[in-house]
């Protein structure tokens, strides 16, 4: 008996630790299984879960409504009109042949597609969605609609959606910009201000049945679009206009390689008008030209089947010159200012020596030799005594050159960087650029006496006419924008315009105004005559800047001409300044740039009710 007991005691272990093995085995497969179905279920689930609907499902995004930009006075610049997004699956299209060239004949002229590029898209039967026009005209789409019913074709389908429009086609539409063709910004304030116009996006899924096919009307769910905000641009779409024609005729008249136009009222910042021309590459040209014959034999031929016998010639003289769409020069463009920057070398000569006044007195040479360079006058003259008046109106580099050694060169560079230069200008648009303005210690001799007359350094035009504004605000610098308002959200509009209206002291306001009283000179005595303008005073400042050359110096015969100023003592703070790129008739920046600016601010006077007497 106690054998046996003993046998039994002795088995029992052994067969207790291959259970209790195998028990453990089992729970560690269970809780792996478990683990897996928690992995699956719960930390991968939504996934899987996505990808099964995804299978039976087809997502379309919906653009929303983009906000509306105005100008100053109310006018739209940029809206957006009803479309229609067309696509098709090809899965329901039983004869893609002639799918293909229905939508041909409706759509072709419009999309720029030909009939092989339709059976591209509506051929495709591994696919269940394929767009065949994005933001269609309405009209266009229930033509195609009519006549695919008529034609009893199946597979396309249509979709309402809005695209944007410009109203005033071209013009200002440098500034305004444009959109791509999912409605997103790509430049000008459209890209500036997308966040605020754009609005957010919606979408619509489709089921999905049998072999991949959409159920009708099997929408599972919609997103709603929210529509963007709407803003006020400083824009006068007006003004602008008239600017544009102005500086092109400009241009044009003088065979020039183009030129640029800013108004901006320097006691806000805000930008009135802003436009630049180039002259167009001749691969511009030749294509433009292509694409008139083009359009004048199509007018012909459609003459000739009416029985009208009639030939169509080309359109009118085409313009060698073109906006470049985003590409806004007074912002994103630099160039040696020449003359025009000779009020700032007079200003700080005022500033920091009390012994010089407006009518402090300098023997001029025609030519001044400094270190191995000759600076000399635009035309020769004998050594005469000109005041710093007298050298600013008759616009002398020899003159601006001799009075600038009354201060140290240092304070020269303190003055020019108080007045913006060599610093970006906070304006509200792509692009916006510092231009270029070396510390004073790394002037060499030649320099030090160049960058007082404007060469040897770098501006954009808005610097210039922010600087200019600065003389014309008694010494408050203002920030340039095109942003007025946001209209449907304060809080938004307060955000946003924080920076935009920020004022800042930094010139003393006796000595800008006695630049301000000299720079009238110009206009009544000196290179600037051209710019006078009816019943009003004038301060302005011509400039006539060489050009510099890629391979060092300065090209020959090449230069940027211009004039700045505004009307002295009047009601209007509008400073404008005019810029004229490589004449090749040579006017004189007071004669090629004077009329135009003359002529800009004389329909402003009138527009704006301007009081020649008000200051």
């Amino acid at each position: 008996m106690g054998r046996s007991q003993d046998r039994t005691r002795g088995v029992a272990p052994e067969r207790w630790s291959r259970d209790w093995i195998i028990l453990v085995v089992f729970a560690l497969v269970l809780v792996a299984i478990v683990a897996n179905l928690i992995y699956i279920q719960v930390i991968r689930g939504p996934e899987y879960a996505r990808m099964a609907e995804a299978s039976h499902t087809t997502e379309v995004n919906v653009s929303a409504r983009r906000g509306t930009v105005y100008d100053r006075n109310g006018e739209v610049i940029a809206s957006n009109v009803d479309a229609t997004t067309i696509y098709v699956n090809p899965q329901e299209v039983a004869n893609a042949e002639r799918l293909a060239r229905v939508l041909y004949e409706v759509l072709g002229s419009n999309s720029g597609k030909t009939e092989e590029d339709y059976l591209k898209i509506v051929d495709q039967p591994d696919l269940s969605f394929a767009y065949i026009q994005r933001k269609a005209d309405v009209t266009l789409a229930d033509t195609l609609k009519e006549r695919l019913a008529d034609e009893k074709l199946k597979g396309v389908h249509y979709l309402e959606d809005t695209k944007r429009v410009y109203p005033n086609g071209d013009v200002g539409s440098q500034v305004v910009g444009m959109v791509d063709v999912d409605g997103k910004g790509i430049s000008g304030l459209e890209l500036e201000y997308d966040e605020v116009l754009k609005g957010k996006d919606g979408s619509i899924v489709f089921e999905r049945g049998m072999n991949d096919i959409p159920i009708t009307n099997g929408e599972m769910s919609r997103v709603e679009t929210v529509d963007g905000t709407d803003i006020v641009t400083s824009i006068d779409i007006n003004l602008q206009k008239i600017c544009e024609e102005l500086l092109l005729a400009a241009i044009e008249s003088t065979e020039a390689q183009g030129g640029s136009v800013t108004v901006m009222d320097a006691g806000n910042g805000e930008i009135y008008a802003a436009c630049s021309y180039t002259k167009k590459s001749n691969e511009e040209r030749e294509a433009e030209l292509a694409a008139a014959e083009k359009a004048a034999a199509a007018a012909s031929q459609a003459q000739g089947e009416e029985g009208e016998g009639q030939t169509q010639d080309l359109p009118g003289a085409l313009s060698d010159y073109k906006l470049e769409v985003g590409k806004l020069a007074p912002v994103t463009d630099i160039y040696e200012p020449g003359s025009t920057f000779k009020a700032f070398t007079a200003y700080s000569v005022l500033a920091n020596n009390e012994g010089i006044t407006p009518e402090t007195t300098y023997t001029v040479p025609y030519s001044l030799e400094v270190y191995d360079t000759v600076i000399s006058d635009s035309h020769d003259h004998p050594y005469e005594d000109m005041t710093v008046r007298r050298i600013l109106a008759d616009s002398s580099n020899t003159g601006t050159t001799l009075m600038s050694r009354e201060v140290q060169t240092a304070q020269l560079y303190d003055t020019y960087r108080a007045f913006g230069f060599g610093q970006k200008t906070g304006c509200d648009f792509p692009g916006d650029t510092a231009g270029q303005l070396e510390e004073s210690k790394d002037w060499d001799g030649v320099q030090s006496a160049t960058v007082t007359f404007g060469q040897g350094l770098t501006v954009s035009a808005l610097q210039l006419v922010r600087a200019y504004g600065v003389l014309e605000q008694s010494g408050v610098m203002v920030t340039p924008h095109f942003l007025v308002d946001v209209p449907n959200d304060a809080e938004m509009a307060q955000s946003l315009m924080q920076d935009l209206t920020r004022r800042e002291t930094v010139a003393d306001a006796s000595v800008c105004d006695e630049v301000s009283e000299m720079l009238t000179s110009v206009v009544t005595e000196g290179t600037g005559q051209a710019a006078a303008v009816e019943g009003f005073a004038v301060t302005g400042k011509t400039g006539t800047a060489e050009i510099a050359s890629s391979y060092g110096g300065y090209e020959e015969n090449a230069y940027v001409m211009s004039f700045g100023g505004w009307l002295y003592g009047s009601s209007s703070d509008l400073v404008c300044l005019v810029t004229v790129n490589r004449p090749l008739t040579n006017l004189g920046a007071g004669g090629l740039c004077g009329p135009v600016f003359s002529e800009i601010m004389s329909y402003a006077a009138k527009r704006y009710q301007i009081d020649a007497q008000g200051k």
